[in-house]
């Protein structure tokens, strides 16, 4: 009888438990049932609007914009001669990084006393693959043009101050007369002057072309300086426009802020035009 008793208690709990398994497994099937066939929103689809999803979680990647496309520019099919007169001075370096971003090249006429103030900017020149070039060592009209020996000898000082702070002066030296060849400063000395420098395997140069960085007396508008010196730039480039084999030796002040100011603009619409920036010694003048 005993044994009978235990066994009955036996059933019965398993009875129980068999149960609620039972239950709980009825319960899982319902609700796998309901979570399989519950309508899901959908966007409307002659609607602009579209079904949200949550927002991301913070840890979520970060996209990185696509940068800007810009027009290809076009291969270069005409010269420019970039020169800059005057300095080395202050803005100088400015200027050359402004050249390294446009992959330019330049010519700086230095006046020799500006050199010897300035010796690490006029390094600089050179470092960065630009050509140095003389401007006389006064820039003084009185003692420049005193005579073609006192012209001479105003290079000699400028050898001797680039020297002093580049370590050497270039192979062949590139030489622009303070005023241009034709000023009237020189008039009277003028020839002379340029056998002079044939006579020592000089080059001279002058230009064709400038912003008027040094001429406000052709702001007859009265414009802002940096308005005058970009339309002056854009008048000078229309003569050249229909010449596109004339190699163009265009003239900039470093001294002149303005030209800084509007230098990156002007390299970036000479690129847009098609032009390859130079320095003189590869002008087709330079033999």
């Amino acid at each position: 009888m005993k044994n009978k008793g235990k066994q009955k208690q036996t059933d019965q709990r398993n009875y129980t438990l068999l149960l609620i398994l039972l239950l709980l497994l009825s319960y899982a099937a319902v609700m796998l049932y309901k979570s399989q066939n519950e309508p899901k929103p959908a966007a409307d689809a002659g609607s602009s609007e579209s079904v949200t999803q949550p927002a991301a979680a913070e840890t979520a990647p970060q996209t990185t914009p696509a940068p800007l496309q810009t027009a290809p520019l076009p291969v270069p099919d005409r010269e420019i001669y970039l020169t800059f007169d005057d300095g080395p001075c202050e803005n100088t370096p400015q200027v050359l990084d402004i050249l390294d971003q446009y992959g330019a090249k330049a010519t700086f006429f230095t006046v020799g006393a500006f050199v010897d103030r300035y010796p690490d900017y006029a390094a600089e020149i050179v470092k960065r693959g630009n050509l140095i070039a003389c401007h006389s060592y006064t820039h003084d009209f009185q003692k420049c043009y005193a005579s073609a020996d006192a012209f001479m000898s105003e290079i000699d000082q400028w050898k001797r101050a680039v020297t002093q702070a580049c370590g050497s002066v270039p192979e062949r030296l590139c030489v622009r007369f303070p005023g241009g060849s034709t000023t009237k400063h020189a008039a009277s000395v003028a020839d002379a002057i340029k056998g002079r420098l044939s006579d020592a395997d000089y080059r001279w140069f002058d230009w064709d072309a400038g912003d008027n960085d040094k001429w406000p007396k052709g702001n007859t508008a009265g414009l802002p300086a940096e308005e005058y010196y970009w339309q002056s730039y854009e008048k000078c480039m229309g003569w050249f426009k229909n010449d596109p084999d004339k190699p163009v030796v265009f003239l900039f002040h470093d001294t002149e802020i303005g030209t800084v100011h509007i230098l990156a603009d002007v390299l970036q619409d000479l690129q847009q035009r098609g032009y390859a920036f130079k320095m003189l010694d590869a002008h087709p003048d330079w033999n």
